[in-house]
């Protein structure tokens, strides 16, 4: 019995694919290293599996020149969504930076094992804290959901708004410094006012030995407030869907 797919079906797999490939290779948390290459692989060709029904009443006749040129610009396109995702998360560990440079820690960089790069410590807690959030609220499925809902205002073969790619750059990394400033902001006032009494202090008694104690004072101050706001993290059942049938809704005993 010989198998016949329509040409059509098989565009759309490709075209599928080259964008979740874009997608997938920098959107976090699935751009990690930890993540091996043929899992990455194997999930970007099963969301162009699942979106391929979407995909394929909107493509044209294939050609092997339409094809190029598609695959081409759905690569871009996917890395772009990949990189405004990605963007987000670096507003966080931004924020964690300005603890580090204000708090004293960045004199000492921490490994970091998913990016295998060395980085301050408490930007990176920040954002292995974004991460653990993303999967217990279920983040990552609306991650996921609007890479689904993004072939509704670019589908396959439509044109690209290339006039407004500036404006979104500019948005993108106007919110990702404006929610570095909000997260970062209360702390780093803080650790300011710290400076000023201490530097108050050694106008008042200049016998005192500023150095000795006041780094160590700033990091002792930076950890008891990194402490006192772990409290206020929204917990699992209050960020999750309001959905009573959602896989990922906690126990009716759990919320009492």
């Amino acid at each position: 019995m010989d198998l016949s797919v329509p040409a059509v079906t098989l565009a759309a797999l490709l075209l599928g694919t080259a964008r979740a490939t874009g997608f997938v290779l920098l959107a976090p948390p699935f751009n990690s290293r930890t993540v091996p290459g043929p899992a990455k692989a194997a999930f970007a060709l099963a969301l162009s599996l699942l979106l391929s029904t979407q995909i394929a009443p909107t493509l044209p006749e294939p050609t092997a020149g339409f094809l190029v040129v598609a695959a081409v610009t759905e690569v871009i396109i996917g890395a772009a969504l990949g990189f405004v995702v990605q963007v987000l998360f670096q507003a966080v560990q931004m924020a964690g930076d300005l603890i580090d440079v204000t708090g004293g820690f960045s004199l000492q960089p921490a490994y970091d094992p998913l990016s295998m790069t060395q980085n301050s410590s408490v930007g990176r807690l920040h954002y292995l804290l974004a991460i653990t959030l993303l999967f217990t609220s279920g983040g990552h499925l609306l991650i996921v959901k609007g890479f689904a809902t993004s072939y509704v205002g670019l589908p396959v073969g439509g044109d690209v708004p290339t006039d407004q790619i500036a404006a979104v750059l500019v948005t993108a990394f106007s919110m990702m410094f404006l929610a570095a400033l909000q997260i970062a902001g209360p702390m780093v006032a803080v650790l300011l006012l710290a400076d000023v009494a201490l530097a108050l202090l050694s106008r008042a008694a200049p016998a005192l030995n500023i150095f000795a104690f006041g780094f160590p004072l700033k990091i002792l101050l930076t950890l008891t407030m990194l402490g006192l706001t772990f409290p206020l993290l929204p917990p699992r059942w209050t960020v999750c869907s309001s959905r009573p049938h959602a896989p990922w809704s906690p126990p009716e005993r759990m919320r009492r």
